[in-house]
C-alpha cells in the first residue's frame, strides 16, 4: 500500500484560514468605523444644510428666513430650519442664530435651542437645522409663545425674526 503525499491539501487549508482571518479583521474595522460615524451623528444637535434645501431660502431681498411655527413636545424637542444670506461687505467667520431674551410659553418654562457657527462668504446663503428644546418640567400642552431669533457673528447683530413655539403632547 502506498501513502500519498498530502502536503498540497494542507497548504491550501492554511491559505484559506489566513484569508478568512484577514477578511474578518477588515470586516471588524469597517463595522467599527461605521459605528463611530453613527455615534458622532447622534451627538449632533445642529445640522448645516444647503440654503437651496430650505422651503424659503434666504436671499439678498430676504436675508433671514425662519420657520414661523415650531412644535415642541413637553420636556422634549422640535426642529427648526433657519436661513441667512450675507449681503454685507465682509465674510462672516462665526455666523450663527441665537435666541434673544427669554422665551417662556407659560411664563415659567424656558425654551432654548442649540446651533453651531458657520463661515458665510460675501453674497452666500447658508442654512441651519436646529434643535429647539423645552427645558421645564411643568409645561402646559397647548401653550404658545413668541420668541425672537437674532443672527450674529459673535459681535454684530445682522437680522432678527420672530417665531412661535407651540407646546404639544
Amino acid at each position: 500500500m502506498r501513502l500519498r503525499n498530502k502536503k498540497g491539501s494542507l497548504n491550501l487549508s492554511i491559505e484559506a484560514i489566513v484569508i478568512l482571518v484577514m477578511a474578518m479583521a477588515i470586516l471588524g474595522l469597517g463595522l467599527g468605523f461605521i459605528r463611530g460615524l453613527i455615534t458622532k451623528g447622534q451627538g449632533q444637535f445642529t445640522t448645516a444644510i444647503d440654503n437651496a434645501e430650505l422651503e424659503n431660502p434666504a436671499t439678498a431681498d430676504n436675508p433671514m428666513t425662519v420657520d414661523r411655527t415650531v412644535n415642541v413636545k413637553t420636556k422634549g424637542t422640535g426642529r427648526m430650519k433657519i436661513g441667512f444670506y450675507n449681503g454685507g461687505a465682509n465674510e462672516l467667520l462665526n455666523a450663527q442664530p441665537i435666541l434673544s431674551g427669554e422665551c417662556k410659553p407659560d411664563g415659567t418654562n424656558s425654551i432654548t435651542f442649540q446651533s453651531g457657527p458657520q463661515k458665510i462668504g460675501i453674497g452666500e446663503g447658508k442654512g441651519w437645522e436646529v434643535l429647539v428644546k423645552d427645558n421645564a418640567s411643568g409645561s402646559s400642552v397647548g401653550s404658545t409663545t413668541i420668541c425672537t431669533l437674532k443672527f450674529n457673528d459673535g459681535s454684530n447683530i445682522f437680522a432678527s425674526r420672530q417665531f412661535q413655539v407651540n407646546i404639544v403632547s
